[in-house]
C-alpha cells in the first residue's frame, strides 16, 4: 500500500513543486528529454457540439495524447484542446460543458501515465479564461459559474469506493483544486479562496499522506494572494490546529517571506525561526505524515501515522529563507542559522533519543541544506554540527549499521559540493578534521572522503589546507605523536600528487604539489620531532610521491626544490658529507640556474639536475653505493660542461651504466627517472653506449645470466629481490614495484612454440627430480626410523616392536633434524633459480623501455641516424633466444614503432632519401637480417625480421645503386629458400611483394597526376 502511495503522489509533482521521489522513467518524461515523436500537427479546429465519428476519434487521438508520458506530446495535444474549446469564436456552452464534465475533470481521476498531468493543465488554461482577465463565463458562458464548475469537480472527484480507487480519485479532485489555484482566478473574491480551502483542510484531514500536497498547494496560493487574504488564511489554519506542523511551518515561512509586517495568530509563534519559537518548532517538523485527532479536552493534536524516506517541502522554504537573508546582507544570518540548525536538528534529529527514522531525515536534511549552501557558504560550518558528526562517524563506520548507506551518501554528497565550488574545501576540511570530527577522519570513518576532498586543492585554497593539516601543537589531534604524523604524512602525500594548475615549470609558493612535497620533505628529513620509527614511514612516502611528480613534467622544479630545501643533520666527522654532499648540492643549483640554459641544453641539464636530486635523496636514505654515484655524476657533469669542446667523449657512457644501476633496483622511482632522464639524453647516445644497453638482452635468463648482470654477494640486489618478491600491498604508495611478468607484454597472435615445449620439458624433468627427491626421502626416514610406507608391507620383514630409550630417542631426533635441514635446502635452491630468472627479466624489460624511448625519438628525426638500425639484430636476436613471450612481444612493438616512426618522420612517404647514411653499411646490415631469418621459423620472429628488412629498404630504395642490391638480396635469399638451403616462413617473401606493390601503386599515381 505504501509503494502505491508513491505512485500517485508523485504525480502531483510539476516543475514549481517540491522533489519527489521519482523512477526513472518518470524522470526521462517529465524533464523533457524523451525524444520528440515525428507526426504531423494536430487538428485545431472547434469541437462539435453533436461530433460525428470521424470528429470523436479526433477527440480520442487528443485526450489520449493529452495523458502521454512525452512532454512534448503532452503539451501538443494541450494547445490543440483549448484551441478546439476557446479558440476563435469559442464554442458553445454546451461543448464547453460536455468536455468539462465527461473528458477533462473526469480525467483526473485517472492514474493512467500522465493524465492528471495533462488535464490539470487544460483545465488551468481554462479557468484562467472563465474566471480571469477575459471573464468569459459573465460574458459567454452565464450558465458556467464558479460554484458549478467546482461542483462538477467535486462530483466527479467524490472518493468512492476503496483502496487505490479511492486514492485516485482523491489526487484527481487536489489535481483540480491546484488547477483552480494555479489558474489565479480565486483571490478576486475571497469567498472562493475560503470555499476552496475549506476543500484543501477538509483533505488534509482525512487522509494523512495527502496533508504534504494540501499544504504545498495553499503555499502556492499564499504566494499569489493579497496581505489581507493572507492574514486571514493563517487565522483559519491556526483556528484548525495546522500551525504546528510541518505543512504549518511552511505556510507560515512563505507568508511572511512575502509580507513581513503582516499580522498572524497569536499562538503559537509570531515567526516559526524567530528565536523564540526554536524550543518549540522541532516537535512541529518532526511531526511530518500525521494525521489530526482530538483529545479529552476538544484540543486537535497530531496522529502518528506512517513514516515516509521522502523530505517536506517545508525544509525547501527553510532553506530558501536562510539563503535570501545572508543575500540580503544581514550580518546576524550566520548566527540565526547556527542557532535553529543546532536546537532544531543537530539536537532533535540526532539526538540520543531520535529514532532510526529521524537521524535518516537528519541526514536528508544535511544534503539538502549542504548542496543549497553552495553559494552561502555561512552556512556550511554550522551544518557539520557536534551530534551529527557523532552520529555520521559512527554509522559510516561499519557495513553492519543500519544507517550506513546513508552516512555515506551524505559523506558523497560533501564530496561533490566540494568538487563543485572548491572555495568551500577549508571549511569542510576544518569541521571533518576539527572539534567535532576527527584528524584521523578517514581512519574512523573506513572511506576515502578527505583524500578525495584534498583532490579538490588550488592554489587559491593550498595555504589554508596545510594550515589545517599542520598542527602547531600535534596534542590537539587527539592521536598519540606517531599517528598524528603518520596521518599528516598521507594527507601531504595526496595533495603531491594533485595536478598543477599550468604545464609551466611552477614553482610559486602557491603551488599546491610544490607546497605539499617541501612540507613532506620536511617532515621526513628535517623535523627533529618526528619520532625516528615513523620517520622512516615518512621517507617512503616522499620517495613515493617524487615517483608521481617524475611523471609530470610540469612538476620538475618542486622536486629539486623540495630536496634543496632539506636541512638534515649530519655527521660532523663524516668526511663523506662534509665534501661529496657540497659539491652535488653546488653542481644541482647550477645545474638550476636558468642563466645558464640554452634551447640545446636545457633538457639535459634539467635531466642531469634531475639525477643529482635522486642521489641527494639516496645519500639521506643512506644508500651505500651513493659514493660511486656522485662521482660519476661529478664526471657527467664536467663533460656537458665541455660539450662540443672536444673533451665531451664518454658522457652516454656515463650515463647509461648509471641508468642501468638505476633500473636494476625495484624503484618506481628510479625507473621513473632514469627513462626522464634517458629521453633528454638520447641525441647523445653513441655506438658504445647503446652496445651497454644491448648487450644485457642476450644474457642468459637463469643463475648464471643473473651472476653476469649483477655482483651475486650484492647484499643490496638481494635485498631488493627479497623486497621484491616477499612484499605485501598493505603500503599502497610504496615506492617498490610489484612487477608482474606475465602480464608486462602483450602476447602476439603467434608465438613460438619451441619456448613452451621447452618449458614442458622443463616441467617435466622437475617433476622427475621432486619426485626422486621424495623417494630419497622416504628412504632415508624408513632408514633412521626402521619403518616403511604402507605400500611396502609385503616387502618388509616383522621387527621388534619394543620401545626405543631416550638416548636412542635424541639420536633418532638430531637425524632427523639433519635429513629435513637437506630438504629446505634443495627447496630454497628452486626457489633461488626462479628468482633469479625473474631477476633477468626484469631487467630485460626496464632496458627495453629505454631503447623503445631512443627509437621512437630518434627514429623520428630527420636526419636519423645509423644507429636506430642497428638495435634491429640485438632485438631480434632477443626475440629468438628468450623464453618470456612478455619480452619477446616488446622487442617487435620497439621494431614496428622504428618502422612506423621512419614513416612518419618522411610525411607518410614509402620510400625517401635521408642524408649523412652509410647506405653501403645499411646494405650489409640488411644481408645480416636476411640472415637471421633463417633461424627461426616462428611466426612472431618472422613478422619482426621483415619489418626491420622492410625499414632498412624504405631507405636503400630511394638510391637507384642501393635499389637494385636489396631486390638481388631478396632474390637470392628466395632462391636458397627454393632450393632448400634456408628455411624461412613465405610471410618474409609476401610481405616484400606487397610492400613493392604499394609503392608501385603510388608511383603510378604520381605519373597520372604529371
Amino acid at each position: 500500500m505504501g509503494s502505491k502511495r508513491k505512485r500517485v503522489a508523485k504525480e502531483l509533482s510539476n516543475d514549481t513543486q517540491p522533489s519527489q521521489k521519482r523512477s526513472k522513467k518518470d524522470a526521462s518524461t517529465s524533464n523533457g528529454s524523451a525524444k520528440p515523436k515525428t507526426s504531423k500537427a494536430l487538428d485545431k479546429s472547434p469541437f462539435s457540439e453533436s461530433p460525428s465519428v470521424d470528429e470523436r476519434k479526433r477527440e480520442l487521438e487528443l485526450y489520449n495524447k493529452l495523458g502521454s508520458e512525452d512532454v512534448a506530446e503532452r503539451i501538443e495535444a494541450a494547445g490543440a484542446i483549448v484551441s478546439g474549446l476557446l479558440g476563435g469564436e469559442a464554442v458553445a456552452e454546451p461543448v464547453l460543458l460536455r468536455h468539462l464534465e465527461k473528458r477533462l475533470f473526469r480525467g483526473l481521476a485517472s492514474g493512467r501515465n500522465a493524465s492528471r498531468l495533462g488535464f490539470s493543465l487544460v483545465l488551468t488554461e481554462i479557468l484562467g479564461q472563465l474566471f480571469g482577465e477575459k471573464d468569459l463565463a459573465n460574458s459567454k458562458y452565464t450558465g458556467l459559474t464558479f460554484d458549478k464548475v467546482l461542483g462538477i469537480l467535486l462530483e466527479k472527484t467524490h472518493g468512492g469506493g476503496s483502496g487505490q480507487e479511492e486514492r485516485d480519485h482523491y489526487f484527481g479532485q487536489l489535481f483540480g483544486i491546484e488547477s483552480f489555484v494555479r489558474s489565479g482566478v480565486l483571490f478576486a473574491d475571497k469567498t472562493r479562496w475560503l470555499l476552496v480551502l475549506d476543500l484543501l483542510l477538509k483533505m488534509a484531514g482525512k487522509k494523512s499522506w495527502l496533508k504534504p500536497q494540501c499544504g504545498y498547494v495553499i503555499v502556492q496560493a499564499v504566494l499569489q494572494m493579497k496581505k489581507k487574504l493572507a492574514e486571514n488564511t493563517l487565522e483559519k489554519l491556526s483556528e484548525e490546529g495546522l500551525a504546528k506542523t510541518p505543512e504549518g511551518v511552511g505556510i507560515w515561512i512563505a507568508a511572511l517571506d512575502r509580507f513581513s509586517d503582516m499580522k498572524v495568530p497569536a499562538q503559537p509563534w509570531r515567526h516559526p525561526l524567530a528565536a523564540t519559537s526554536l524550543a518549540t518548532l522541532p516537535v512541529a517538523l518532526k511531526d511530518s505524515g500525521r494525521e489530526t485527532s482530538s483529545d479529552e479536552t476538544g484540543n486537535k493534536k497530531p496522529k502518528q501515522s506512517n513514516w515516509t524516506a521522502q523530505l517536506h517541502f517545508a525544509w525547501d522554504l527553510i532553506l530558501a529563507h536562510y539563503v535570501k537573508l545572508g543575500s540580503q546582507g544581514n550580518g546576524d544570518a550566520s548566527e540565526q542559522f547556527k542557532q535553529f540548525w543546532n536546537r532544531v536538528v543537530d539536537e532533535s534529529f540526532f539526538s540520543k533519543n531520535a529514532s532510526d527514522s529521524q537521524k535518516f531525515s537528519g541526514f536528508m536534511i544535511f544534503q539538502k541544506m549542504l548542496e543549497g549552501a553552495i553559494d552561502s557558504p555561512f552556512m556550511v560550518p554550522s551544518l557539520f554540527s557536534k551530534n551529527l558528526m557523532v552520529c555520521l562517524m559512527n554509522q559510516a563506520a561499519k557495513e553492519d549499521r543500519y544507517l550506513h548507506r546513508a552516512a555515506l551518501k551524505a559523506l558523497k554528497s560533501v564530496e561533490a559540493v566540494v568538487e563543485k565550488a572548491p572555495a568551500l574545501l577549508p571549511t569542510v576540511l576544518k569541521e571533518l578534521l576539527g572539534k567535532h570530527g576527527a584528524y584521523n577522519f578517514d581512519q574512523r570513518t573506513n572511506t576515502k572522503t578527505v583524500d578525495k576532498l584534498l583532490q579538490h586543492t588550488a592554489p587559491s585554497t593550498v595555504k589554508s589546507v596545510m594550515k589545517l593539516l599542520q598542527l602547531k601543537d600535534p596534542t590537539k589531534s587527539g592521536l598519540d605523536e606517531s599517528k598524528y604524523y603518520q596521518a599528516l604524512g598521507g594527507y601531504l602525500f595526496k595533495l603531491a600528487s594533485v595536478p598543477s594548475e599550468t604545464p609551466e615549470t611552477d614553482t610559486s609558493s602557491k603551488s599546491v604539489p610544490g607546497l605539499a612535497i617541501n612540507a613532506l620533505t620536511e617532515l621526513a628529513y628535517s623535523n627533529q620531532s618526528v619520532p625516528a620509527g615513523i620517520r622512516e614511514t615518512l621517507r617512503t612516502r616522499s620517495t613515493s610521491a617524487f615517483a608521481r611528480l617524475v611523471k609530470r613534467p610540469e612538476d620538475f622544479g618542486h622536486l629539486c626544490n623540495a630536496i634543496l630545501s632539506i636541512e638534515a643533520e649530519v655527521d660532523p666527522e663524516d668526511e663523506i658529507a662534509g665534501s661529496v654532499l657540497p659539491d652535488a648540492y653546488e653542481r644541482l643549483r647550477d645545474l638550476l640556474d636558468p642563466a645558464k640554459q640554452t634551447d640545446g641544453t636545457k633538457e639535459p641539464r634539467q635531466a642531469l639536475a634531475l639525477l643529482h636530486a635522486v642521489g641527494i635523496l639516496q645519500f639521506y636514505n643512506q644508500d651505500p653505493d651513493v659514493i660511486d654515484l656522485f662521482e660519476e655524476l661529478g664526471e657527467c657533469y664536467s663533460k656537458l660542461e665541455s660539450y662540443g669542446q672536444g673533451s665531451d667523449q664518454g658522457i652516454s657512457e656515463y650515463l647509461v651504466e648509471i641508468l642501468l644501476a638505476m633500473v636494476a633496483r625495484p624503484s618506481s622511482l628510479m625507473r621513473q627517472v632514469s627513462q626522464q632522464v634517458f629521453e633528454a639524453f638520447t641525441g647523445y647516445m653513441s655506438e658504445e653506449a647503446l652496445k651497454l644497453l644491448t648487450d644485457p638482452l642476450v644474457v642468459e635468463e637463469s643463475a648464471k645470466g643473473q651472476q653476469a648482470l649483477f655482483s651475486t654477494e650484492d647484499e643490496d640486489m638481494v635485498d631488493a629481490e627479497a623486497a621484491d618478491g616477499e612484499s605485501d600491498e598493505e603500503e599502497l604508495d610504496s615506492d617498490v614495484e610489484i612487477v608482474n611478468l606475465e602480464d608486462a607484454g602483450s602476447e602476439g597472435p603467434d608465438d613460438s612454440d619451441e619456448g613452451s615445449e621447452q618449458e614442458d620439458q622443463e616441467d617435466a624433468d622437475t617433476q622427475d627430480k621432486d619426485q626422486e627427491a621424495l623417494d630419497a626421502l622416504d628412504n632415508a626416514l624408513a632408514e633412521v626410523l626402521g619403518s616403511h610406507r604402507l605400500d611396502r608391507d609385503v616387502e618388509a620383514e616383522s621387527g621388534d616392536d619394543s620401545d626405543m630409550s631416550d638416548s636412542e630417542m635424541m639420536a633418532v631426533d638430531a637425524k632427523l633434524a639433519e635429513i629435513f635441514k637437506q630438504r629446505a635446502k634443495a627447496g630454497n635452491k628452486k626457489k633461488d633459480k626462479k628468482d633469479a630468472k625473474d631477476t633477468v627479466v626484469n631487467f630485460k624489460h626496464r632496458v627495453l623501455d629505454l631503447l623503445a624511448i631512443y627509437v621512437r625519438k630518434e627514429a623520428a628525426c630527420p636526419d636519423v641516424g645509423h644507429s636506430v638500425f642497428r638495435l634491429v639484430l640485438p632485438l631480434l636476436e632477443l626475440i629468438r633466444t628468450t623464453s618470456t613471450k612478455a619480452l619477446a612481444n616488446k622487442a617487435c612493438d620497439i621494431i614496428m614503432t622504428l618502422s612506423k616512426s621512419l614513416k612518419k618522420a618522411r610525411g607518410g612517404s614509402q620510400v625517401a632519401e635521408i642524408s649523412g647514411l652509410d647506405l653501403q653499411a645499411l646494405v650489409a646490415l640488411m644481408e645480416e637480417l636476411h640472415e637471421e631469418a633463417s633461424r627461426d621459423m616462428s611466426h612472431a620472429f618472422t613478422k619482426a625480421v621483415s619489418t626491420g628488412c622492410l625499414a632498412l629498404a624504405s631507405v636503400l630504395c630511394s638510391n637507384e645503386e642501393r635499389r637494385r642490391e636489396v631486390f638481388e638480396l631478396y632474390a637470392r635469399t628466395q632462391l636458397k629458400w627454393f632450393d632448400g638451403e634456408v628455411k624461412i616462413q613465405p610471410a618474409f617473401f609476401s610481405e616484400w611483394l606487397n610492400w613493392c606493390q604499394s609503392h608501385a601503386s603510388n608511383a603510378a599515381a604520381v605519373q597520372a597526376e604529371k
